[in-house]
């Protein structure tokens, strides 16, 4: 049951500038700390990343970006990854204000026939990705070995690490559940948090599962 108590977060998250910020005036480190970032998190349906997809929610304002981005940036690094790979395949779509659903169908338009959708996702992806690689060359130390600093890019966060994460974004509603995403433990024992539809799907394989292990201990 450790699981069920260190994560009591969602896990996969990233960060993208707000559709307002001028991309054309984010030219500086210092530019970047003062952008308006908000957070989106990534329905853990599977640990596969092409088989995620963005949490059904509009995302949520981040407070202090440049003590974010320091606390969290190597986890950053991995998460975006998967958003870019997200993107390449057409499934990265990014909730609207009013328009947020708990089923996924309700949430995806068709990015396929949306070039413009398509480059303005690919180049806010790429900012925050140089955002990282610069953070990181700053606060690079020579003499630090390269296996430490391999090893701190893309470390898992631990339970402390996800129950701050709630002290850095704004929330705009008084739901319990980020992202409106539900905790469900899967029938091999792992803690995923996922939105609705998936919820219900995976509380249908736990059942499937116990009547199949009753009606075999029945022999």
């Amino acid at each position: 049951m450790y699981e069920l108590h260190e994560y009591t977060t969602p896990r996969y998250f990233f960060i993208l500038p707000a559709r307002h910020s001028d991309m054309a005036l984010i030219n500086s480190v210092r530019s970047w700390f003062h952008t308006h970032y908000k957070l989106y998190f990534l329905c853990e349906y599977s640990h596969e990343p092409n088989e995620m997809h963005v949490a059904p929610h509009e995302g949520y304002s981040i407070k202090t970006p440049q003590e974010f981005i320091v606390r969290y940036a190597p986890y950053l690094r991995t998460t975006i990854k998967i958003a870019q790979l997200l993107l390449s395949l057409g499934g990265l779509a990014i909730p609207q204000l009013g328009s947020a659903s708990t089923a996924i169908n309700h949430v995806l338009p068709s990015i396929s026939d949306n070039d413009q959708y398509y480059e303005d996702m690919k180049n806010q992806l790429k900012m925050i990705d140089s955002l990282i690689n610069r953070y990181d060359n700053q606060h690079k130390h020579p003499d630090t070995p390269a296996t430490g600093q391999q090893k701190s890019i893309g470390a898992p966060l631990q339970g402390a690490d996800l129950r701050e994460l709630e002290s850095y974004v704004e929330r705009v509603d008084n739901k319990r559940s980020l992202g409106n995403l539900y905790r469900k433990v899967t029938v091999d024992g792992y803690v995923r948090w996922v939105c609705l539809e998936h919820y219900d799907e995976i509380s249908f394989k736990n059942e499937m599962s116990k009547y199949i292990k009753e009606f075999e201990a029945m022999g």
